[in-house]
């Protein structure tokens, strides 16, 4: 589908700038930065890395992935903000960097859609809703009865306080009236062994991290996070088919961002390249073998989503004590 921007199509962009950055000076049309707000060799690092080189296997410029951890992703954010904005350093943004951190107490240097230009999600990694064998309900339905029959409520795990985890189930409980309690641990894995020993109730999960669980049957899985059934796990159902659209969220989501200025024909372009990479079926197959979820929009419906996002968890955030 062909957006315009400015006075621009996409179409017209790439066949007539055969992929190379609009704006951009002739000898700086071979290379863009990507600034990483994580360490290398984690997921959303493999994630990007594997993308641009694709990108650049279609002919497009070459990418330099640059890791600039710190300030839980507020030193990237703050960089690209100040970043010459000529659609040559770009950043993979995250709801960690324009979501969650903006919406805690201390805030953030940054205005999460005034100071940017959103180019287009690139993947996210859906969560599932998983109980220990011991707990019995076998639907969501079940389990929010359950929560509303035990005396208490249910607990439920996360990887720590502010987390994606946490949230979901903050937005659960609120979503379905489930009566909850938040155990916060350091990290998933240490979560994840008291979820399946059954000291904690349920949890939002990985799929991949928990597959050798539910197969042995230490965990059931009620519902997936996911607009769609996940092909590794495709007998689960969406929150949306368990009656509960209200916490259908692909929240875990990774894209990419320019700073504020950068010309439109840029953002265009980039857009144009990065979406034909994640349609490429090898990638998307390779990706989600990873549990990495691939899948562009425009610029608009991109923005409009981190909008939502934040009109969705802002109050969350703030109400559950979460600190930066």
């Amino acid at each position: 589908m062909l957006r315009r921007f400015g006075h621009r199509t996409i179409a017209p962009l790439v066949a007539a700038a055969g992929l190379a950055i609009a704006g951009a000076p002739a000898a700086a049309q071979s290379q863009v930065t990507i600034v990483v707000s994580v360490a290398a060799g984690g997921s959303s690092d493999i994630g990007v890395r594997t993308i641009a080189a694709k990108v650049e296997q279609m002919g497009g410029p070459k990418f330099v992935i640059e890791n600039r951890p710190g300030g839980g992703g507020v030193v990237a954010t703050v960089g690209l903000k100040d970043a010459a904005p000529d659609g040559r350093t770009i950043m993979l943004s995250s709801y960690a960097t324009h979501v969650i951190n903006p919406a805690m107490p201390a805030g953030t240097p940054y205005d999460p859609l005034a100071d940017f230009k959103h180019i287009t999600p690139l993947f996210s990694f859906p969560l599932m809703l998983a109980v220990p064998s011991a707990v019995e309900a076998k639907s969501v339905a079940e389990l929010v009865a359950l929560a509303k029959k035990k005396q208490g409520g249910l607990s439920y795990a996360s990887q720590g306080v502010g987390t994606a985890g946490h949230l979901l189930g903050e937005l659960f409980g609120k979503a379905t009236g489930a009566p909850l309690v938040h155990i916060p641990y350091r990290g998933a894995a240490p979560a994840v062994i008291d979820l399946v020993a059954g000291r904690v109730d349920m949890m939002f999960v990985g799929v991949l991290p928990s597959k050798g669980h539910i197969a042995s049957g230490a965990l059931r899985p009620l519902a997936v996070t996911s607009r769609t059934r996940m092909t590794e796990v495709p007998d689960v159902p969406t929150f949306v088919e368990a009656g509960h659209a209200d916490v259908n969220s692909e929240f875990v989501w990774f894209g990419l961002t320019a700073p504020g200025k950068t010309p439109d024909a840029a953002i265009a372009n980039l857009h144009a390249m990065f979406a034909k990479a994640v349609a490429d079926p090898d990638l998307r197959q390779r990706l989600a073998g990873q549990g990495i979820h691939v899948g562009a929009t425009s610029p608009v419906e991109f923005t409009a989503r981190i909008k939502a996002d934040a009109a969705k968890f802002g109050p969350i955030i703030k109400a559950s004590g979460a600190k930066k």
